[in-house]
Protein backbone atom coordinates (compact mmCIF):
# COMPACT_ATOMS: atom_id res chain seq x y z
CA UNK A 1 0.00 0.00 0.00
CA UNK A 2 2.67 2.44 0.98
CA UNK A 3 4.56 2.10 -2.32
CA UNK A 4 1.85 4.37 -3.80
CA UNK A 5 2.37 7.11 -1.19
CA UNK A 6 3.81 10.16 -2.94
CA UNK A 7 4.16 13.52 -1.23
CA UNK A 8 4.35 16.72 -3.24
CA UNK A 9 7.99 17.16 -2.38
CA UNK A 10 8.87 13.67 -3.58
CA UNK A 11 7.01 14.34 -6.80
CA UNK A 12 8.79 17.66 -7.28
CA UNK A 13 12.21 16.12 -6.69
CA UNK A 14 11.37 13.32 -9.12
CA UNK A 15 10.24 15.74 -11.83
CA UNK A 16 13.26 17.97 -11.37
CA UNK A 17 15.60 14.99 -11.54
CA UNK A 18 14.08 13.64 -14.71
CA UNK A 19 13.78 17.13 -16.15
CA UNK A 20 17.41 18.02 -15.50
CA UNK A 21 18.85 14.75 -16.77
CA UNK A 22 16.55 14.01 -19.69
CA UNK A 23 15.07 17.43 -20.41
CA UNK A 24 11.59 15.81 -20.24
CA UNK A 25 11.86 15.07 -23.96
CA UNK A 26 14.95 12.93 -24.58
CA UNK A 27 13.31 9.61 -23.79
CA UNK A 28 14.11 8.22 -27.24
CA UNK A 29 17.13 5.99 -26.93
CA UNK A 30 18.03 5.35 -30.56
CA UNK A 31 19.56 8.79 -31.12
CA UNK A 32 21.34 7.88 -34.34
CA UNK A 33 18.12 6.74 -36.11
CA UNK A 34 16.03 9.59 -34.65
CA UNK A 35 18.66 12.30 -34.64
CA UNK A 36 16.03 15.05 -35.06
CA UNK A 37 15.36 14.68 -31.33
CA UNK A 38 18.89 15.85 -30.62
CA UNK A 39 19.22 18.12 -33.65
CA UNK A 40 16.09 19.30 -35.56
CA UNK A 41 18.25 20.22 -38.58
CA UNK A 42 18.17 16.49 -39.31
CA UNK A 43 14.64 17.01 -40.66
CA UNK A 44 16.29 18.48 -43.76
CA UNK A 45 18.94 15.75 -44.07
CA UNK A 46 19.33 14.67 -47.72
CA UNK A 47 16.01 16.42 -48.55
CA UNK A 48 13.99 13.32 -47.70
CA UNK A 49 10.25 13.08 -47.19
CA UNK A 50 9.74 10.69 -44.28
CA UNK A 51 7.37 9.72 -41.51
CA UNK A 52 7.96 7.52 -38.51
CA UNK A 53 6.44 6.31 -35.27
CA UNK A 54 8.12 5.02 -32.13
CA UNK A 55 6.94 3.51 -28.88
CA UNK A 56 8.97 2.78 -25.81
CA UNK A 57 8.24 1.79 -22.25
CA UNK A 58 10.53 2.85 -19.42
CA UNK A 59 10.47 0.89 -16.18
CA UNK A 60 10.70 3.48 -13.41
CA UNK A 61 10.50 1.03 -10.51
CA UNK A 62 8.96 -2.29 -9.56
CA UNK A 63 5.44 -0.88 -9.69
CA UNK A 64 5.37 1.84 -12.30
CA UNK A 65 6.49 2.61 -15.84
CA UNK A 66 6.46 5.47 -18.30
CA UNK A 67 4.81 4.96 -21.69
CA UNK A 68 6.26 7.12 -24.45
CA UNK A 69 4.76 7.64 -27.93
CA UNK A 70 6.55 9.59 -30.65
CA UNK A 71 5.62 10.63 -34.20
CA UNK A 72 7.54 12.64 -36.76
CA UNK A 73 7.11 13.77 -40.34
CA UNK A 74 9.28 15.83 -42.66
CA UNK A 75 8.57 17.39 -46.07
CA UNK A 76 11.08 18.97 -48.41
CA UNK A 77 10.42 21.80 -50.86
CA UNK A 78 13.25 21.26 -53.32
CA UNK A 79 12.68 24.33 -55.49
CA UNK A 80 12.62 26.65 -52.46
CA UNK A 81 15.58 24.95 -50.77
CA UNK A 82 14.01 24.27 -47.37
CA UNK A 83 12.32 21.52 -45.36
CA UNK A 84 9.66 21.47 -42.68
CA UNK A 85 9.65 18.95 -39.86
CA UNK A 86 7.03 18.17 -37.23
CA UNK A 87 7.34 15.86 -34.25
CA UNK A 88 5.01 15.06 -31.38
CA UNK A 89 6.05 13.33 -28.17
CA UNK A 90 3.60 12.15 -25.50
CA UNK A 91 4.32 10.24 -22.32
CA UNK A 92 2.41 9.24 -19.22
CA UNK A 93 3.21 7.89 -15.75
CA UNK A 94 0.26 5.92 -14.46
CA UNK A 95 0.70 6.22 -10.69
CA UNK A 96 0.94 10.02 -10.49
CA UNK A 97 -1.26 10.65 -13.52
CA UNK A 98 1.54 12.76 -14.98
CA UNK A 99 0.93 13.36 -18.70
CA UNK A 100 3.25 15.45 -20.85
CA UNK A 101 2.85 16.39 -24.52
CA UNK A 102 5.50 18.11 -26.62
CA UNK A 103 4.98 19.31 -30.18
CA UNK A 104 7.60 21.01 -32.35
CA UNK A 105 7.77 22.44 -35.85
CA UNK A 106 11.15 23.08 -37.45
CA UNK A 107 12.19 25.10 -40.49
CA UNK A 108 15.41 23.84 -42.09
CA UNK A 109 17.25 25.72 -44.84
CA UNK A 110 19.74 24.04 -47.19
CA UNK A 111 23.07 25.60 -48.16
CA UNK A 112 25.56 23.85 -50.44
CA UNK A 113 29.24 24.65 -49.89
CA UNK A 114 30.70 22.40 -52.59
CA UNK A 115 29.81 19.25 -54.51
CA UNK A 116 29.76 17.09 -51.37
CA UNK A 117 29.30 19.44 -48.39
CA UNK A 118 25.95 20.69 -47.13
CA UNK A 119 25.00 23.03 -44.29
CA UNK A 120 21.56 22.84 -42.65
CA UNK A 121 20.61 25.66 -40.23
CA UNK A 122 17.21 25.39 -38.54
CA UNK A 123 14.90 27.15 -36.12
CA UNK A 124 12.37 25.30 -33.96
CA UNK A 125 9.22 26.46 -32.23
CA UNK A 126 7.71 24.11 -29.68
CA UNK A 127 4.68 23.91 -27.45
CA UNK A 128 4.60 21.86 -24.28
CA UNK A 129 1.88 20.93 -21.83
CA UNK A 130 1.98 18.86 -18.69
CA UNK A 131 -0.67 17.85 -16.19
CA UNK A 132 -0.88 15.88 -12.97
CA UNK A 133 -3.97 14.33 -11.42
CA UNK A 134 -3.86 15.54 -7.77
CA UNK A 135 -6.27 12.75 -6.85
CA UNK A 136 -3.43 10.28 -7.43
CA UNK A 137 -1.14 12.07 -4.98
CA UNK A 138 -0.97 11.70 -1.21
CA UNK A 139 0.43 14.71 0.64
CA UNK A 140 2.33 14.63 3.89
CA UNK A 141 -0.53 16.10 5.94
CA UNK A 142 -2.76 13.21 4.88
CA UNK A 143 -0.58 10.66 6.67
CA UNK A 144 -1.60 9.87 10.24
CA UNK A 145 1.57 8.39 11.71
CA UNK A 146 -0.11 7.40 14.97
CA UNK A 147 -2.77 5.20 13.35
CA UNK A 148 -1.23 4.45 9.96
CA UNK A 149 -4.36 5.66 8.17
CA UNK A 150 -4.45 8.01 5.18
CA UNK A 151 -6.89 10.92 5.30
CA UNK A 152 -8.92 11.49 2.13
CA UNK A 153 -8.46 15.29 2.15
CA UNK A 154 -5.40 17.53 2.25
CA UNK A 155 -5.16 21.10 3.55
CA UNK A 156 -1.78 21.62 1.90
CA UNK A 157 -1.96 25.01 0.11
CA UNK A 158 -0.06 23.60 -2.85
CA UNK A 159 -2.54 20.81 -3.52
CA UNK A 160 -5.10 22.94 -5.45
CA UNK A 161 -2.46 24.51 -7.73
CA UNK A 162 -0.97 21.23 -8.96
CA UNK A 163 -2.90 20.65 -12.16
CA UNK A 164 -1.43 21.68 -15.51
CA UNK A 165 1.11 23.93 -17.22
CA UNK A 166 1.60 25.16 -20.78
CA UNK A 167 4.67 26.75 -22.29
CA UNK A 168 6.41 27.74 -25.52
CA UNK A 169 9.92 26.64 -26.38
CA UNK A 170 12.44 28.04 -28.87
CA UNK A 171 15.54 26.43 -30.32
CA UNK A 172 18.15 26.63 -33.07
CA UNK A 173 20.34 23.98 -34.65
CA UNK A 174 22.97 23.40 -37.34
CA UNK A 175 24.32 20.40 -39.27
CA UNK A 176 27.34 20.23 -41.57
CA UNK A 177 27.77 16.96 -43.44
CA UNK A 178 29.11 15.10 -46.45
CA UNK A 179 28.63 11.48 -47.48
CA UNK A 180 31.39 10.52 -45.01
CA UNK A 181 30.94 12.61 -41.85
CA UNK A 182 28.42 14.72 -39.95
CA UNK A 183 28.81 17.46 -37.34
CA UNK A 184 25.95 19.13 -35.48
CA UNK A 185 25.26 21.84 -32.89
CA UNK A 186 21.96 22.40 -31.06
CA UNK A 187 20.60 25.07 -28.72
CA UNK A 188 17.33 24.28 -26.94
CA UNK A 189 15.14 26.24 -24.51
CA UNK A 190 16.57 29.59 -25.65
CA UNK A 191 13.61 31.36 -24.02
CA UNK A 192 14.04 29.41 -20.75
CA UNK A 193 10.36 28.38 -20.43
CA UNK A 194 8.87 28.21 -16.96
CA UNK A 195 7.68 24.64 -16.33
CA UNK A 196 6.74 24.99 -12.65
CA UNK A 197 3.32 23.84 -11.47
CA UNK A 198 3.51 26.47 -8.74
CA UNK A 199 4.04 29.78 -10.53
CA UNK A 200 5.03 31.44 -7.27
CA UNK A 201 8.19 29.32 -7.36
CA UNK A 202 9.32 29.37 -11.00
CA UNK A 203 11.39 26.58 -12.49
CA UNK A 204 12.95 27.68 -15.78
CA UNK A 205 14.44 25.13 -18.13
CA UNK A 206 18.09 26.03 -18.57
CA UNK A 207 19.49 26.43 -22.07
CA UNK A 208 20.59 23.07 -23.41
CA UNK A 209 23.67 22.85 -25.65
CA UNK A 210 24.47 19.70 -27.58
CA UNK A 211 27.23 18.63 -29.96
CA UNK A 212 26.81 15.69 -32.34
CA UNK A 213 29.22 13.90 -34.62
CA UNK A 214 29.17 10.86 -36.90
CA UNK A 215 31.42 9.06 -39.34
CA UNK A 216 30.60 6.16 -41.64
CA UNK A 217 33.08 3.44 -42.57
CA UNK A 218 32.78 1.14 -45.57
CA UNK A 219 33.43 -2.33 -44.16
CA UNK A 220 33.57 -4.06 -47.51
CA UNK A 221 35.19 -1.72 -50.06
CA UNK A 222 36.63 -4.62 -52.07
CA UNK A 223 33.38 -6.61 -52.05
CA UNK A 224 34.70 -9.57 -50.09
CA UNK A 225 32.41 -12.59 -50.09
CA UNK A 226 32.64 -12.82 -46.27
CA UNK A 227 30.39 -9.79 -45.83
CA UNK A 228 27.31 -8.50 -47.67
CA UNK A 229 28.24 -6.24 -50.58
CA UNK A 230 26.97 -3.15 -48.80
CA UNK A 231 28.34 -3.27 -45.25
CA UNK A 232 28.96 -0.18 -43.14
CA UNK A 233 29.82 0.91 -39.63
CA UNK A 234 28.06 4.10 -38.55
CA UNK A 235 29.74 5.60 -35.47
CA UNK A 236 27.74 8.34 -33.73
CA UNK A 237 28.20 10.39 -30.59
CA UNK A 238 26.52 13.30 -28.82
CA UNK A 239 27.55 15.42 -25.84
CA UNK A 240 24.86 17.45 -24.09
CA UNK A 241 25.18 20.10 -21.37
CA UNK A 242 21.92 20.73 -19.55
CA UNK A 243 22.09 22.71 -16.33
CA UNK A 244 24.64 21.00 -14.10
CA UNK A 245 24.33 17.71 -15.97
CA UNK A 246 26.54 16.41 -18.77
CA UNK A 247 25.06 13.61 -20.89
CA UNK A 248 27.10 11.46 -23.26
CA UNK A 249 25.66 9.11 -25.86
CA UNK A 250 27.71 6.84 -28.15
CA UNK A 251 26.53 4.25 -30.66
CA UNK A 252 28.04 1.87 -33.19
CA UNK A 253 25.64 0.56 -35.85
CA UNK A 254 26.70 -2.22 -38.19
CA UNK A 255 24.69 -2.24 -41.41
CA UNK A 256 25.06 -5.64 -43.08
CA UNK A 257 22.93 -5.44 -46.18
CA UNK A 258 19.30 -5.09 -45.19
CA UNK A 259 20.02 -6.12 -41.59
CA UNK A 260 21.56 -3.96 -38.88
CA UNK A 261 22.80 -4.55 -35.37
CA UNK A 262 24.05 -1.91 -32.99
CA UNK A 263 25.18 -1.16 -29.50
CA UNK A 264 24.93 2.10 -27.60
CA UNK A 265 26.34 3.49 -24.38
CA UNK A 266 24.93 6.30 -22.26
CA UNK A 267 26.75 8.04 -19.44
CA UNK A 268 25.92 11.03 -17.26
CA UNK A 269 27.77 13.34 -14.93
CA UNK A 270 25.93 15.21 -12.20
CA UNK A 271 27.72 15.00 -8.87
CA UNK A 272 29.87 12.21 -10.25
CA UNK A 273 30.39 10.42 -13.54
CA UNK A 274 28.77 7.04 -14.23
CA UNK A 275 27.88 4.72 -17.08
CA UNK A 276 24.09 4.55 -17.06
CA UNK A 277 23.24 1.84 -19.54
CA UNK A 278 24.17 -0.16 -22.61
CA UNK A 279 21.66 -0.71 -25.38
CA UNK A 280 21.37 -3.43 -28.00
CA UNK A 281 19.39 -2.85 -31.21
CA UNK A 282 18.49 -4.79 -34.33
CA UNK A 283 16.91 -3.47 -37.52
CA UNK A 284 15.57 -4.52 -40.90
CA UNK A 285 15.28 -2.44 -44.09
CA UNK A 286 12.58 -3.51 -46.55
CA UNK A 287 12.40 -1.25 -49.61
CA UNK A 288 11.34 2.16 -48.21
CA UNK A 289 10.58 0.84 -44.71
CA UNK A 290 12.88 0.62 -41.70
CA UNK A 291 11.94 -1.49 -38.68
CA UNK A 292 13.82 -1.53 -35.41
CA UNK A 293 13.80 -2.82 -31.85
CA UNK A 294 16.04 -1.83 -28.94
CA UNK A 295 16.53 -2.77 -25.30
CA UNK A 296 18.56 -0.84 -22.76
CA UNK A 297 20.39 -2.72 -20.04
CA UNK A 298 20.58 -0.43 -16.98
CA UNK A 299 23.54 0.09 -14.67
CA UNK A 300 22.48 1.45 -11.31
CA UNK A 301 25.05 2.85 -8.90
CA UNK A 302 23.93 3.92 -5.40
CA UNK A 303 23.93 7.67 -4.98
CA UNK A 304 24.35 8.31 -8.71
CA UNK A 305 21.84 8.90 -11.50
CA UNK A 306 18.94 6.45 -11.60
CA UNK A 307 19.00 4.45 -14.84
CA UNK A 308 15.81 2.69 -15.97
CA UNK A 309 15.46 -0.23 -18.35
CA UNK A 310 13.93 0.77 -21.69
CA UNK A 311 12.24 -1.25 -24.42
CA UNK A 312 11.76 0.49 -27.77
CA UNK A 313 10.06 -0.24 -31.11
CA UNK A 314 9.96 1.93 -34.24
CA UNK A 315 9.09 2.03 -37.93
CA UNK A 316 9.91 4.71 -40.52
CA UNK A 317 8.89 5.16 -44.14
CA UNK A 318 10.69 7.08 -46.89
CA UNK A 319 8.42 8.51 -49.61
CA UNK A 320 11.14 9.07 -52.22
CA UNK A 321 10.43 7.11 -55.42
CA UNK A 322 14.15 7.07 -56.22
CA UNK A 323 15.25 5.72 -52.84
CA UNK A 324 13.54 2.42 -53.49
CA UNK A 325 15.81 1.76 -56.48
CA UNK A 326 18.94 2.83 -54.57
CA UNK A 327 17.97 1.11 -51.34
CA UNK A 328 20.61 -1.58 -51.79
CA UNK A 329 23.38 0.85 -50.88
CA UNK A 330 22.16 1.03 -47.26
CA UNK A 331 24.67 3.68 -46.19
CA UNK A 332 23.35 6.28 -43.75
CA UNK A 333 25.27 9.40 -44.80
CA UNK A 334 23.87 10.05 -48.26
CA UNK A 335 23.64 13.17 -50.40
CA UNK A 336 22.07 11.68 -53.56
CA UNK A 337 18.58 13.08 -52.92
CA UNK A 338 19.74 16.72 -52.74
CA UNK A 339 19.91 16.85 -56.52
Amino acid sequence: MYYKITTYFCLLINLLLWGSLYSQEEYIVNHSKFMQKSNPSYFGFNSLNKVGVLYNTIKLNEYDKLDNKYFFGTMTFQDQGFSLGVDINSFKIQTTGLTTNLANISYVYKLQFDNNTYFLPAVTIGFGSSSVNPGNLIFEDQLDTSTGFINSQSIDKLAPVISSINYFDLGASFILHTDKYLAGLTFKHLNKPNTSYNKEIPFEKPIQISLQGAYEFDLNPYESRYLPRYSYLYAYGSFTKYGDALLIYLSQDFQLGEFSIGISEQAASLDSFALNNIGVSIGLAVENFDFGILYNLPFQSPGIVYSPSIFELFITFDFSIYRRNKRGQYNRLQIDNYY
